[in-house]
């Protein structure tokens, strides 16, 4: 299991990760925390994450916030999947997915499906499912509930053309500083994937990778 996916966890969590874990669960099941109304930040997951209902890579159902985190394990689910979060009522900014995605239903590059806020994050994840499925956003609730600003999707990388919210791009689109400068991230090109200028959110090395936290590992 998680660390943290036994509880309803209300706490803040910050600089910590966890790597090489599989996740098993039934209901609510996230690589790092299975339901959270508490604050994620500067956290990752490298955890292959399984479940039927609110499955992600690093949260499972959050309610609170996730912000400067990512997720890069393979996630499998039934409804409400998402490579980082699987049901999102709450904030999640400056975060991203990789792994692949697997569901059914509401199945999401990023997040399953959205109640809530999401900014400055994005997805290059591979995404497979049936209803609701998206690149970035499998199901988004709009009419005030549901809002994603500023966020994409890899459209070659995904095998999904379309999402519920968000922006799909090419791979040479998302390894374009211009992408994302273009809608003000705080972010700045490094000179190789090694390197960080930890004076910015974000860091890329133009036209040779996607964005990476500046305090990411």
């Amino acid at each position: 299991m998680g660390l943290f996916n036994s509880v309803y966890y209300q706490g803040g969590i910050t600089n910590l990760g966890i790597v090489n874990a599989t996740v098993t669960g039934h209901e609510w099941v996230g690589g790092l925390v299975a339901l959270s109304i508490g604050a994620v930040s500067n956290s990752y997951s490298v955890s292959s994450v399984n479940g039927t209902h609110h499955v992600g890579g690093l949260v499972g159902s959050n309610g609170g916030t996730v912000s400067d985190s990512y997720s890069i394990g393979n996630v499998t689910g039934n409804e409400s999947v998402g490579g980082l979060v699987g049901e999102n009522n709450g904030t999640v900014s400056n975060s991203y997915s990789t792994g692949s995605v697997v569901g059914e239903a509401k199945t999401g590059g990023l997040i399953g499906i959205n109640w809530g806020t999401v900014s400055n994050s994005y997805s290059t994840a591979s995404v497979t499912g049936e209803v609701s499925v998206g690149g970035l956003i499998g199901l988004n609730y709009e009419n005030g509930y549901g809002i994603v600003n500023n966020s994409f999707w890899d459209i070659e990388t995904s095998g999904q053309a379309t999402s519920a919210a968000g922006t799909g791009k090419t791979t040479a689109e998302m390894k374009d500083i211009a992408t994302f400068s273009g809608v003000a991230w705080n972010i700045v090109a490094v000179t190789n994937p090694g390197e960080r200028n930890p004076g910015y959110t974000w860091n890329i090395v133009n036209d040779e990778t996607y964005p990476f936290l500046s305090w990411q590992p």
